[in-house]
């Protein structure tokens, strides 16, 4: 299960270089203005049909509509307005902005670029359509140069839709009562209005949509870099590839950096692989330092520099057994938490303030992993889990998948393929995740998964795939021996004998010790935990209360100890950071309430026990190799 770095080159051989994205980058040759700022933004009626589209909202002014309003981007719109039809409504909603485009930009190839939104998106330049997106948290961009009017205002429209159905990613339950039926006396045989809609996702938060994060009309030169792969191991050893448009009569120059601003290597090739004597490895928190490495690669023509690039990379290694898993060789035990992007009045929106916060409570909490939970997050937080040393899991948008079409499949490949691409260079990413809490019971998700694993792999080599469990069990489950680990899901003392605090710790180390069992895989548990409204305190406790969240995180621990010893978790996540949004049902109170910290990131009591047990663990570099 160790590979080794060459053979691991499958990475570059089978992803298509050309057809990438590169992070945006302002240096001396790119640059970039930022479209992020008030919008105008119209909604369209409640599950109106295609409205907007088939009248050509697109060509029209929409500043000029009577219901027109602004609308912060980026940000999820739902929780913006002041009623329930935004924060609820299923359907259409359309963006515009006019940009003033300067003159002496026009020998620049102009791109615009969405980090994401969600879920399905319809963009124009100056009326024209230029391309549509299905999915959010993924970036998309497309070429508009030629749509673009050079020192003039320009208009840039976006049409989103957010309605989930099977035949999404994620999926929800689409219904919709259209004309109520009648007897031949006239009386209504239905209990739902004309035009009822029930739109409900296959999951537990809120269906937050819009612009959710950063837009950009990025400038690059029309002969330019399209992308960059780099391999860097625990021994030092590398690998790199670079792509460019077009290379006629342009030399390549490539130079490396270490931390310190040290030239270590240099070349002229579009690829090419070396060695490092004493590189400085990339360590998660508590096992070394995150030292990273810069690769900048220059196009030069007639000796003018045409376009510059700089990837940030890590000289790591990820390797597992039957039971672990390994950094740079050495046992590697997460200490972590499943999250989400969600905070008060933005939902999912982007906000670098609410990102930072977030990480520095993660390090004050002693942690050093988290999972994506539940889709791929945004970009800067990527770079900022390098920097400090957070190793991530990353995860697809597919949670609860319950229906395993062809088409679907076709969608989550394409989903996985662009999620792996986006955060193929980042040391950070141990592993990916291919969805959460599957209806993996089903015979048909033996095949549907499968596809998933293969691909994966046959991008990446060099981390392992995982799924993470919840609905199924170690004896019905059709996939869990495809994935290198497992990560599994339990709630006991919560949704599963709720009150019975005793019997949480053997039940526990009885059902996580049956998938070992069965699978011989290492394991992660990467949720449990319960719902605590905060303030809200009861001696003896009850749920809900802080006390018995406390309780219950107490005695999973009790469990945790007794597996780790025994070899069996190689990892745990608590379920959850900080409280977040859902949709509304008897069991939610404005939310989901299993954070340790609040909504608004004030720390419960179940968070200075998690802190204690994560700071008594942090120092990792004494783990043991079990046999």
């Amino acid at each position: 299960m160790i590979p080794r770095l060459w053979d691991l080159l499958i990475l570059l051989l089978t992803t298509s270089l050309a057809n990438c994205l590169l992070h945006v980058q302002k240096n001396e040759i790119r640059t970039f203005d930022s479209l992020d700022g008030l919008w105008t933004f119209v909604r369209e009626p409640h599950n109106g049909g295609d409205i907007g589209i088939g009248n050509q909202w697109n060509t029209l002014d929409l500043d000029k509509f009577p219901n027109a309003t602004v609308m912060p981007v980026p940000s999820a719109y739902n929780d913006i307005g002041t009623g329930s039809e935004l924060r609820d409504h299923i359907g259409w909603v359309w963006y515009e902005k006019k940009e003033f485009v300067p003159l002496r930009d026009r020998n620049m190839r102009h791109v615009l670029r969405f980090a994401s939104v969600n879920y399905f998106a319809v963009v124009y330049v100056n009326s024209e359509k230029v391309t549509s997106h299905t999915g959010g948290h993924l970036p998309f961009e497309v070429d508009v140069s030629s749509q673009i009017k050079f020192g003039a205002e320009n208009k840039f429209t976006v049409a989103v839709n957010n309605t989930l159905s099977w035949s999404t990613i994620p999926q929800g339950d689409f219904n919709y009562q259209k004309l109520a039926q009648r007897n031949i006396s006239g009386r209504i045989l239905s209990r739902l209005p004309d035009g009822a809609v029930k739109n409900v996702g296959n999951f537990d938060f809120f269906n937050y949509a819009g612009i959710l994060r950063t837009v950009q009309l990025v400038k690059i030169p029309s002969i330019h870099i399209q992308n960059i792969n780099i391999v860097a191991d625990h021994t030092g050893s590398f690998f790199f590839e670079t792509a460019a448009n077009n290379l006629d009569g342009i030399q390549v120059e490539v130079k490396m950096f270490d931390g310190d601003s040290n030239q270590v290597f240099t070349t002229n090739q579009t690829k090419a692989e070396g060695k490092l004597e004493n590189a400085k490895l990339w360590w998660p928190r508590g096992m070394g330092d995150p030292n990273l490495y810069t690769l900048d690669v220059s196009l030069i023509s007639d000796g003018e520099l045409v376009d510059i690039y700089r990837e940030t990379f890590g000289f790591r290694t990820v390797t597992w057994s039957d039971s672990q898993i390994f950094i740079n060789s050495k046992p590697f035990y997460c200490l972590g938490f499943g999250m989400h992007e969600d905070f008060e009045l933005i939902g999912r929106g982007f906000n670098q303030a609410v990102m930072t916060k977030d990480l520095n409570l993660l390090e004050w909490m002693g942690g050093n992993c988290y999972r994506t939970t539940h889709y791929p997050y945004s970009e800067e937080r990527m770079f900022e889990n390098d920097r400090r040393g957070i190793a991530v899991i990353v995860e697809t948008p597919a949670v609860g998948l319950k229906g395993f079409s062809k088409a679907n499949n076709n969608l989550h490949i394409k989903m996985l393929t662009d999620m792996i691409d986006r955060d193929k260079n980042h040391p950070s990413v141990f592993a990916w995740s291919l969805a959460n809490e599957p209806v993996t019971s089903k015979k048909e998700s033996r095949a549907y998964f499968k596809t998933l694993v293969d691909t994966a792999h046959g991008i990446d080599r060099t981390r392992p795939v995982t799924t993470v469990y919840g609905p199924t069990n170690f004896d019905n489950d059709e996939t869990a021996d495809l994935m290198d680990f497992i990560c599994v899901n339990r709630y006991y003392g919560w949704y599963i004998d709720m009150g019975y605090i005793p019997w949480i710790n053997q039940s526990v180390y009885w059902d996580i010790s049956l998938w070992r069992e069965t699978f011989h895989k290492p394991i992660i548990v990467t949720e449990y935990g319960a719902d605590s409204i905060p303030g809200l305190n009861q001696e003896p406790s009850v749920d809900f209360s802080e006390q018995y969240q406390n309780e219950v995180i107490q005695e999973t621990h009790h469990a945790f100890d007794a597996l780790h010893k025994d070899h069996t978790i190689t990892g745990e996540m608590i379920w959850n950071f900080a409280d977040f949004m859902t949709g509304m049902t008897t069991t939610r109170a404005v939310g989901n309430h299993k954070g340790v910290f609040t909504r608004s990131r004030q720390a419960k009591i179940a968070a200075y026990t998690l802190r204690n047990r994560y700071l008594k663990r942090f120092d990792q570099t004494q783990l043991e190799i079990w046999d």
